[in-house]
């Protein structure tokens, strides 16, 4: 890779729910016209959904890779090596973007991106990291390791979906973030996701040891109970289950034949007590995009918030759920009841 143009990358981090995707697309949305940019991204299940959400007719030039499972972050970081490797032999974008999972540890992704071979390639841009400012001192996200050092890591420290906080939660994220050590380059606080884009040209400080630096070797016991090798049928969804870090969660692919009633299934993933679940657990990140007759769409929900937006997805319909992993669940139950919405086939829109 020596003899080329350094390549920009930029690592986003945060919770889960945070509006990382959102930002991403935001900023995808006012990219340069002659510029071509790639986007890597890393979701905690083996079923991808993020990827989905970005529209291929609106980002022609843009190029989007995922790897399932949550491995980007894992010591032994063989996917993220070769998926950064191949986006910058084949693609040669302008800029890159990586977006690890709401667990990921960001300690694992910077060595790679230092490391010989890929370091000689790009230019490490600050790390930006996302925050919702109405949850910063909720004790259940200050006792995750992985989340301080996000936030330790990070240059450029975000207060997403501001817009939905109230002035006394700003105030105490304003505290909280002028608090923290070494200070950051950058506090700024945002709705929907509009970053300036001239943040992903600003460059990292000095290199930061984590706090926690034996938060990221989680390649133990973060595991995937099934293969992405299977064959959908009309009905029989493919199902998958993943945990590590204090969380688990389950996913679902369903048949492109498959048809969901869009009342039922918004209904559904909105409830308190989903299906199959303990009473009073709380849904970290709900995830779906569903065919629902000639229209599809995105259901996205942030512990109690849910929204549900168009989608010009045409594929199959797919899920996923995280919940913390003490969890009492029963997948199966919950299956049954998205069984229960699908509805008679029709010609795909």
């Amino acid at each position: 890779m020596s003899g080329v143009c350094k390549i920009p990358v930029t690592l986003f981090t945060g919770f889960f729910g945070v509006g990382k995707t959102t930002a991403i697309k935001s900023l995808l949305a006012r990219k340069p016209e002659q510029e071509k940019w790639a986007v890597l991204v890393n979701e905690f299940g083996e079923v991808a959904i993020d990827q989905m959400t970005v529209d291929p007719d609106d980002h022609s030039d843009v190029v989007i890779r995922d790897i399932p499972g949550g491995c980007m972050c894992c010591a032994m970081n063989v996917p993220m090596r070769v998926a950064v490797t191949d986006i910058l032999r084949r693609v040669r974008p302008d800029r890159l973007l990586i977006e690890p999972t709401g667990i990921g540890h960001p300690v694992g992704i910077l060595d790679e991106l230092r490391a010989p071979g890929i370091a000689q390639a790009i230019e490490l841009k600050a790390v930006i990291c996302l925050v919702d400012p109405r949850h910063v001192n909720d004790p259940r996200v200050q006792a995750v390791d992985v989340f301080r050092d996000q936030i330790h890591l990070a240059d450029i420290l975000v207060a997403g979906k501001s817009d939905l906080a109230n002035p006394d939660e700003l105030d105490a994220f304003r505290d909280w973030a002028h608090t923290l050590y070494p200070a950051k380059v950058r506090v700024l606080e945002v709705s929907e996701g509009a970053l300036d884009l001239s943040l992903l040209d600003i460059n990292p400080q000095k290199m930061r040891v984590p706090l926690f630096p034996d938060a990221h070797d989680h390649d133990t016991h973060h595991h995937a109970t099934s293969s992405l090798e299977f064959q959908l049928e009309q009905g029989r969804p493919y199902r998958a289950e993943n945990a590590g870090n204090g969380y688990k969660g389950c996913g679902w692919i369903f048949s492109n034949e498959d048809v969901f009633d869009r009342k039922g299934v918004t209904d559904l993933l909105g409830l308190t007590g989903l299906p199959g679940l303990s009473k009073g657990t709380v849904v970290e990140r709900l995830k779906g995009v569903f065919r629902t007759g000639k229209d599809w769409v995105l259901i996205d929900r942030a512990r109690n918030e849910i929204t549900v937006t168009p989608i010009s997805y045409r594929n199959d319909s797919r899920l996923e759920i995280i919940v913390p992993e003490g969890t009492p669940t029963n997948w199966t139950a919950l299956e049954n009841a998205l069984i229960t919405l699908l509805g008679p086939s029709s010609p795909l829109s």
